[in-house]
Formats: structure tokens, sequence, C-alpha cells
């Protein structure tokens, strides 16, 4: 009985591919574009050219159990959404996407519609305004104080600690306008830096 029980156990501790979310700063990889949409079948191509070589496909079942490791930036399997992060853009609805995050492979493929590439505003607009931000565990301290204009510069407004609750209102270059909820549960808005200047995010949608 104590066997079983041991084996038991551990079999609960077998680790389980999950959803996917970025919490740290270098989750992101700098200078990205914005994201793609997957849906169930994927093929990556070498140049931004249907005839050239396929360097990858992929069937997504969105099965936790059998989704492939390290290849989304973003993935909610139970909503059957995944994103990969785009890191250029090619003519005729061609986009390059990073298909593996541990060696940064890239590769090209196409948009079916004007949705399924986002850019990072158009990404920000619809899940952030929706779902709200998260800051990265690793932001700089900068990112707590709202300022009253969206720069560096301009008078700070507020500071915040132990953020509960980050509501965007809108985009402005790499600042954020927002209200920010922290523990006293009163709003302090004002902007918000949610990428620095050479690329690197430090607030993400914080899509459930």
């Amino acid at each position: 009985m104590k066997k079983f029980l041991i084996i038991l156990a551990m079999l609960f501790m077998l680790p389980v591919f999950a959803d996917t979310m970025p919490y740290y700063t270098n989750s992101i990889p700098k200078g990205t574009l914005g994201v793609y949409q997957t849906g169930e079948k994927l093929t990556v191509f070498s140049h931004p050219e249907a005839n050239s070589r396929v360097l990858k496909e992929f069937d997504f079942t969105y099965n936790p159990e059998t989704m492939p490791d390290g290849v989304f930036g973003l993935l909610l399997n139970e909503k059957k959404l995944g994103f990969l992060y785009v890191s250029d853009i090619g003519d005729d609805n061609w986009v390059e996407v990073i298909y593996d995050k541990k060696t940064g492979a890239k590769g090209w493929v196409t948009t079916e519609d004007r949705f399924q590439f986002l850019p990072w505003i158009n990404f920000y607009n619809m899940y952030g305004r929706k779902y709200g931000l998260r800051l990265l565990k690793d932001a700089p301290d900068e990112v707590d104080i709202l300022h009253a204009k969206a720069d560096d510069l301009a008078q700070s407004v507020a500071k915040v600690n132990y953020v509960k609750m980050i509501k965007l209102t809108k985009l402005s270059g790499n600042w954020a306008l927002v209200s920010v909820y922290d523990l006293d549960k009163i709003p302090k808005t004002g902007f918000m830096r949610w990428r620095s200047d050479n690329g690197v995010i430090y607030a993400f949608p914080n899509i459930k």
C-alpha cells in the first residue's frame, strides 16, 4: 500500500505542458513587432514564398499533453488561443515568426485575414483594453511612476505599490495611459512605460 501511494504521488508530480505566458522581460524577444495567431495547422517556410523550403509543420491539438514546448509566446489551450512572436514583415501577407524560442529559429508564414497578425498596438488595444495589463516580474522600478505626459521628464503624478490591476486606456508610442489600482484601491491615472526605447517590453496584456 505504501509503495502504491508513493507511485501515485510521483505521477501527480510529473510535469504537464500547460498554458504559456510571458512573466519576465527576456521572455519576449527584444524588437519583435507583434504576434501571429495560430490555427490548428501551421507551415513555416524558409522564405516568404509558397515554393520555398518547408522548415517546420505543426498540427496543434490544444491539448496540454500533446502541445509542443518552446514554440508559443502566449498559449491558452482551453481557449485554443496561441500566438507566436513576429520578427519581420514581408510582402503579400507574409510575416516572419519565431517558432523555436530555445534556439531563436525563425521562418515565414502566411496570414489568412487581417487579424491573424497583430502589431503590438493592435494586440494591446484588443486584449490589453479588455483584460488590463500585468507588469512583468523584473520590470524596472521606474515603471511604477506614473507621469502627466508620455515623457520621462514629465511631472510624476503618482507612484504605485503592490499593483492589483492596471486598466489600459490607450497606447502612445512606448507609453500607456492607464488607471492603476493598488492596495489602497484608489485609481491612480497617468502615463506608464509599457516598453523601453530599445524595445524591451515591461507590461503585457493580462489575458485570461
